[in-house]
């Protein structure tokens, strides 16, 4: 897949993606408006049901309990001036004739007969009757003009029903219960407000005084109209935001943004693999060829040496002939080593690897391996300087991976090295381990490669210019043989100024 696709790919994802994003957006502020907009309607409704019940119920039913039982007798008192004024009424007769019947002060005081009136015993009766209920009426003017030392009798109504006298914790329970059978369920803090004074007359249990006097909830109070007009308002406030999305706009809205969060992440996975599999088809065709060039190249050779050597003129100088041989001899070692070294990196990746563990000399080792790159790095006019120390302790590890880790290192020393090579190689034992370092003055590693450089396939890009052959597995198998023996690898590099690895395995 073509780099420029990909980006386009890309583009038209993440604007599909915006585009959800942004509609999402929208739909959840349009569904927040119209929740909005549904809890106010259903406050007002709540609070119009509470002042419908309130014009429904008697006086009494919400005034404070201290109060209402003065309204109680209050109005068995008016009930009973209403029945005196009927007996009177019925018996005119009887009441307005002076020669019977004579008043204490009115009408509505005592009645009692004339001295030299002849009353019957029906009008006597009707007479005794009068005088009871004046007698009860008169107890309880007395009763409440205790309670309410200084007022008029017979009390006003307004003397009973103002507005610190309401029934407050009432109307909270009213308002709560509505609320609720509205389908609001945000607990409501609640108070009344007299405008004319800015003061709160009652207020719920933890309500913010201030939060009441500026809250949009506001609602004229004035149940049957017997408060007097005092400004009055019920307030409202809630504890949290008023705007509730429905369940369902709940649940579709994190379904929206869970699909469009796992659809982004599977693009960007896919985009991602697609990108590795594009890398690993790039370094499996750069593999391909370079194996292809690296097996073809001692073909050729071995091809052309054993054309040499059936050339009789050729085989008859002794010396000639064992120069052939031993470049066959050295093609054959080449490809053998590479063969062995695809062969173990192979195995390595399919984790079906073990090792010949056995006492091994790190130093006749290494000197073999410099014996065998020696003529090399003589034709470039080059030198291996040797530093071999003595390694204080046993050292038991693969013979056969253990050279061509080293046999790796020392090609590579060799092949990046522009100029004529010059390479340091040096053994020695430090804190029971062997070390072995190997340092060149070759085209170094740019920092930002180093951290890639054990990767598998993987090689230092040159530019357009790739005149230095390989496979990328080289320096992938030599840290995996490092990691198998339980040691370590390090990298020190300069991009320029050659390049130091040195590697550290533990002494028995």
């Amino acid at each position: 897949m073509k780099r420029h696709f990909l980006i386009l790919l890309s583009t038209l994802f993440a604007l599909a993606a915006i585009s959800l994003v942004i509609i999402q957006i929208s739909q959840t502020k349009r569904s927040a408006k119209m929740s909005d907009n549904l809890f106010n309607i259903s406050v007002n409704n709540a609070i119009d049901e509470v002042f419908n019940q309130l014009d429904q119920m008697k006086v009494e039913d919400y005034v404070s309990e201290q109060e209402r039982y003065k309204l109680v007798r209050y109005r068995r008192i008016d009930d009973m001036n209403e029945k005196m004024q009927d007996i009177i009424r019925n018996n005119s007769d009887l009441f307005y004739d002076e020669h019977k019947v004579a008043f204490g002060v009115s009408s509505q005081d005592s009645a009692f007969p004339q001295p030299k009136a002849k009353l019957n015993p029906e009008e006597m009766h009707i007479l005794t009757q009068y005088n009871t209920m004046l007698n009860a009426r008169n107890r309880m003017l007395a009763t409440i003009g205790a309670d309410m030392p200084g007022k008029a009798i017979p009390l006003d109504i307004n003397n009973v029903i103002d507005a610190s006298k309401f029934n407050y914790p009432l109307l909270d329970s009213l308002i709560r219960e509505e609320l609720i059978i509205n389908g609001v369920d945000i607990n409501p803090y609640i108070g009344v407000l007299m405008a004319d004074a800015d003061s709160l007359i009652y207020l719920s249990q933890d309500a913010n005084p201030n939060d009441l006097r500026n809250t949009a909830f506001k609602y004229t109070f004035h149940p049957h109209g017997i408060i007097p007009n005092e400004s009055l308002y019920v307030v409202l406030s809630f504890p949290s935001s008023p705007i509730i999305l429905s369940s369902d706009t709940n649940i579709y809205t994190i379904l929206s943004i869970c699909m469009i969060v796992l659809i982004s992440a599977l693009f960007f996975f896919s985009v991602r693999t697609i990108l590795s599999q594009r890398k690993l088809d790039e370094m499996k065709t750069d593999f391909i060829n370079n194996m292809t060039h690296e097996i073809k190249t001692p073909i050729a050779t071995i091809s052309l040496a054993c054309e040499m050597l059936e050339d009789e003129s050729v085989t008859s100088d002794m010396a000639t002939r064992r120069n052939f041989i031993n470049i066959i001899s050295n093609e054959n070692r080449r490809m053998r080593i590479l063969i062995e070294t695809l062969l173990q990196s192979a195995k390595m990746s399919r984790k079906k690897f073990s090792l010949n563990l056995k006492e091994i000399d790190l130093n006749s080792i290494t000197e073999t391996c410099i014996h065998n790159f020696q003529l090399t790095v003589e034709t470039r006019h080059g030198v291996i300087e040797t530093h071999l120390g003595t390694i204080d302790g046993i050292l038991f590890a693969d013979e056969l991976h253990i050279t061509n880790m080293i046999h790796n290192l020392i090609d590579n020393a060799i092949k990046y090295s522009e100029q004529e090579p010059h390479i340091t190689i040096s053994t020695r034992s430090e804190a029971g381990h062997a070390i072995f370092e190997i340092a060149d003055n070759g085209i170094g590693i740019a920092k930002e490669d180093q951290k890639h450089i054990f990767e598998k396939f993987y090689r230092v890009s040159t530019g357009d210019v790739h005149n230095v052959k390989g496979f990328g597995i080289g320096l992938n198998y030599v840290s995996q043989v490092v990691a198998l023996h339980k040691g370590t690898i390090a990298l020190a590099s300069d991009l320029g100024q050659g390049s130091t690895f040195t590697i550290s395995l533990p002494l028995a």
